[in-house]
């Protein structure tokens, strides 16, 4: 199968005909998801996922997608070996990439760090790598966050890996270092989107030329 990354801005489904519409399509699993929210906003985050996943499916001829979910959440089709798909939203984007190989992915909305968020997640050479290369350290904050979660969304452990584990080398590309885990054979492809940052970590040295956007 080919590499996809589809995108999704959910302010589209602040139609009521439109959410509905997508919402009696969904499986009951994602519908008790969604329905699980209080705030609208939530609820368009999770029928965003839903659409995406659906996209992918139907785009891989897959009709029984009952997922199943690894020790920290991650989901996957136990009756499918050879698709690996990993999801990701931030603020009202939702994103999804699909894959043959092993795929985490991460999309991050523009933020502040302050200096304690920054000490706390980042390793002295990650900061001083981005004060002496970024006229905008938020923005260098913001990318290099991207990155450090795709590592953890590929492996699976969630915040059970926490950021500081991890070490980002961008002197020459982009490079990870993690003692719980092998990085020797992961790469990173970045997108981004206005405001928003997207990385995607595979065993692929490019994973795809170009986002996909979804209109639902």
């Amino acid at each position: 199968m080919e590499n996809h990354i589809y995108i999704l801005d959910t302010h589209w489904l602040e139609s009521s005909t439109v959410f509905d519409k997508w919402y009696k399509i969904m499986p009951t699993e994602r519908r008790q998801k969604i329905d699980s929210f209080y705030f609208s906003k939530d609820k368009r985050l999770s029928l965003g996922v839903g659409i995406l996943l659906h996209k992918g499916f139907l785009h891989e001829g897959i009709t029984n997608t009952e997922l199943s979910y690894g020790e920290n959440g991650k989901p996957f089709l136990a009756n499918k070996q050879d698709v690996y798909f990993n999801l990701s939203h931030s603020e009202n984007m939702v994103i999804c990439a699909f894959s043959d190989m092993p795929v985490g992915v991460d999309i991050e909305a523009y933020r502040h760090f302050d200096d304690e968020l920054a000490n706390f997640v980042y390793h002295k050479s990650e900061l001083e790598h981005i004060h002496n290369n970024s006229d905008d350290a938020d923005a260098g904050f913001t990318r290099l966050w991207t990155i450090k979660e795709s590592v953890m969304k590929y492996f699976g452990t969630g915040l059970s890996l926490e950021p500081k584990e991890i070490c980002i080398d961008m002197q020459n590309g982009i490079s990870a270092f993690c003692k719980k885990y092998n990085c020797r054979n992961i790469y990173f492809t970045e997108y981004n989107s206005g405001e928003y940052y997207m990385t995607v970590c595979s065993e692929y040295k490019f994973f795809s030329n170009r986002l996909e956007w979804i209109i639902p």
